[in-house]
Protein backbone atom coordinates (compact mmCIF):
# COMPACT_ATOMS: atom_id res chain seq x y z
CA UNK A 1 0.00 0.00 0.00
CA UNK A 2 1.26 3.28 -1.04
CA UNK A 3 2.04 6.20 1.63
CA UNK A 4 -0.55 8.16 0.00
CA UNK A 5 -3.08 6.06 0.51
CA UNK A 6 -2.05 4.58 3.89
CA UNK A 7 -2.42 8.22 4.94
CA UNK A 8 -6.23 8.66 3.12
CA UNK A 9 -7.19 5.60 5.57
CA UNK A 10 -5.58 6.88 8.80
CA UNK A 11 -8.12 8.58 10.96
CA UNK A 12 -5.75 9.70 13.91
CA UNK A 13 -4.96 13.00 11.61
CA UNK A 14 -6.33 15.44 9.58
CA UNK A 15 -4.70 17.24 6.47
CA UNK A 16 -1.40 18.31 7.28
CA UNK A 17 -1.06 15.85 9.91
CA UNK A 18 -1.49 13.06 7.23
CA UNK A 19 1.30 14.10 5.21
CA UNK A 20 -1.31 15.44 2.75
CA UNK A 21 -0.42 17.80 -0.11
CA UNK A 22 -2.77 20.67 -0.36
CA UNK A 23 -4.06 21.35 -4.03
CA UNK A 24 -6.41 24.07 -3.92
CA UNK A 25 -9.00 26.03 -1.08
CA UNK A 26 -12.57 25.65 -1.57
CA UNK A 27 -13.39 27.53 0.68
CA UNK A 28 -13.29 30.08 4.13
CA UNK A 29 -15.04 29.92 7.23
CA UNK A 30 -15.02 31.73 10.65
CA UNK A 31 -14.86 29.24 13.34
CA UNK A 32 -15.40 31.04 17.00
CA UNK A 33 -13.01 33.74 15.48
CA UNK A 34 -10.58 31.77 14.01
CA UNK A 35 -10.31 32.01 10.06
CA UNK A 36 -10.45 28.47 8.73
CA UNK A 37 -9.89 26.94 4.71
CA UNK A 38 -11.64 23.86 3.56
CA UNK A 39 -8.83 22.40 1.81
CA UNK A 40 -8.07 19.39 -0.77
CA UNK A 41 -5.72 17.37 -1.33
CA UNK A 42 -4.03 16.55 -4.26
CA UNK A 43 -4.85 13.12 -5.42
CA UNK A 44 -7.09 12.42 -3.56
CA UNK A 45 -10.85 13.66 -2.85
CA UNK A 46 -10.21 14.44 0.81
CA UNK A 47 -10.82 17.49 1.90
CA UNK A 48 -10.65 19.00 5.45
CA UNK A 49 -10.69 22.29 7.39
CA UNK A 50 -7.21 24.17 8.22
CA UNK A 51 -6.47 27.31 10.41
CA UNK A 52 -5.61 29.86 8.11
CA UNK A 53 -2.45 30.48 10.55
CA UNK A 54 -1.27 26.44 9.08
CA UNK A 55 -2.36 27.20 6.06
CA UNK A 56 -0.54 30.70 5.32
CA UNK A 57 2.65 28.64 6.71
CA UNK A 58 2.47 25.74 4.64
CA UNK A 59 1.01 26.36 1.69
CA UNK A 60 1.46 30.51 1.05
CA UNK A 61 1.09 29.81 -2.88
CA UNK A 62 -2.65 28.28 -2.37
CA UNK A 63 -4.10 31.08 0.12
CA UNK A 64 -2.40 33.15 -2.63
CA UNK A 65 -4.26 31.92 -5.32
CA UNK A 66 -7.65 31.54 -3.65
CA UNK A 67 -8.06 35.45 -3.22
CA UNK A 68 -6.40 36.10 -6.35
CA UNK A 69 -9.41 34.17 -8.06
CA UNK A 70 -12.09 35.92 -5.59
CA UNK A 71 -10.81 39.32 -6.27
CA UNK A 72 -12.83 41.96 -8.39
CA UNK A 73 -12.10 45.13 -9.99
CA UNK A 74 -14.73 47.71 -9.59
CA UNK A 75 -14.73 51.02 -12.07
CA UNK A 76 -14.24 54.63 -10.14
CA UNK A 77 -16.44 56.81 -11.24
CA UNK A 78 -15.36 60.24 -12.15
Amino acid sequence: MNNRKRAMEDDDGRGFERGLEADKILGSADDNGELMYLIQWKGTEAVDMVSAKEANAKCPQIVIQFYEDRITWSKAKA
